[in-house]
């Protein structure tokens, strides 16, 4: 029991948008990475199977159960001897979920939010609800909980997020590992030696960034490469694929860390922000393989987080001649997290920017004597 999925059901009349509202909610939910189970109740009856089909026909010579199952989908229909428990319904089919939403269920003991709209034909009191938690409707309710829109549900998915769905992975479980060993093509000298603020970037990127991860910080280097001095929390590692660009750097960094989540990101973004890297490594799942920001359509998968998990299929992308930071991701389950979203915390987006030129460099270090300027 206590290894199962926290359960949130939410309830209304007919004709309140429930449907369409838990529609809009996986949507989001899933974008995050979330394995969801949708349960259900249909107190009138459902007919799943089709008469005339083989499942039907099985089914109607007394088989008590029959599964359907091919490579993409599996479907059971089984005799129930009344309703089952949402609860033990959970417990059968709600392995490796992160979250439990349910239509219905009003009697149970699980947590609820109430679905209500202005012109529904009929309307739940809030007071007749158990366990309400929150409230999602296009119209004030009277009643001291949290109220969401009900035609936007990015707020209640962020609710849920925060309340009933672990994170990604705790602080304690990851660590950073810092790109180093580019080759610097367009800057003309090896980046890790660039001056920013008065210091080597790499080293002003390790003092910045070691306080989110409790000192656990990796530099990934090419075999021989000279690096400028490091904070002593710095560890220094040989990349074991260095002829395959940032990806093979990226491997390394996950079969070196001693974590089962590491963050990653080059060594040539000198406005790497501390606070919105904690931000991110709190987002997604417990089931997230990667957690990865989208800027202008396009996800940023040199800062990022990557869970151990990936490490087969990177090495499967190295193995087929696959060397792109993004070409393997659909191996995995992946995170997006919406420009919409992160710039709420990171309106800039500062984080992102890379120094490719001297130019860069120079707009970096005004942008950083920008930030840092007394009001």
């Amino acid at each position: 029991m206590a290894d199962l999925p926290r359960v949130v059901s939410f309830v209304g009349r007919s004709g309140t948008g429930k449907t369409t509202f838990l529609e809009g909610l996986v949507r989001v939910l899933s974008a995050r990475g979330l394995r969801l189970l949708l349960v259900k109740h249909d107190v009138h009856g459902f007919q799943m199977d089709q008469p005339g089909k083989d499942s039907y026909r099985l089914k109607q010579a007394g088989a008590n159960r029959v599964l359907l199952a091919n490579a993409q989908s599996l479907a059971l229909i089984a005799d129930c001897d009344g309703d089952a428990p949402l609860l033990d319904l959970v417990e059968r089919y709600g392995a490796e979920t992160d979250l439990v939403l349910s239509e219905g269920y009003r009697r149970s003991g699980m947590p609820k939010i109430l679905v209500d709209r202005e012109g529904a034909p009929s309307h739940l009191p809030p007071e007749d609800v158990e366990q309400l938690v929150a409230v999602v409707s296009d119209r004030r309710l009277d009643v001291a909980l949290p109220h969401f829109p009900l035609n936007e549900p990015e707020p209640c998915a962020e609710f849920l997020l925060e309340h009933y769905v672990g994170a990604t992975a705790a602080l304690r479980e990851t660590s950073l590992v810092l790109l180093a060993g580019g080759h610097s093509v367009r800057m003309g000298r090896d980046k890790a030696f660039l001056e920013f603020q008065g210091q080597p970037l790499l080293s002003n990127l390790v003092e910045r960034l070691s306080p989110v991860f409790s000192g656990r910080v990796l530099v990934v280097r090419r075999p021989g490469q000279e690096l400028p001095q490091l904070p002593s929390e710095a560890q220094i590692m040989d990349d074991l694929l260095p002829e395959h660009a940032a990806l093979g750097g990226l491997y390394s960094g996950l079969a070196l860390a001693r974590t089962p989540f590491v963050f990653v990101a080059a060594c040539d973004m000198p406005l790497l922000d501390p606070d919105f890297v904690r931000w991110l490594l709190s987002q997604g799942s417990r089931s997230s393989d990667a957690v990865i920001p989208v800027r202008d359509g396009y996800l940023e998968p040199t800062h990022a987080v990557y869970g151990h998990r990936c490490l087969g299929a990177i090495k499967q992308a190295l193995l087929s001649g696959e060397f792109r930071m993004d070409g393997w991701l659909g191996s995995v389950r992946v995170a997006r997290i919406d420009e919409a979203l992160w710039s709420t915390v990171h309106p800039g987006g500062h984080s992102f920017v890379n120094a490719n030129s001297e130019e860069d460099l120079l707009r970096a270090e005004s942008l950083a004597h920008q930030e840092t300027r007394p009001l």
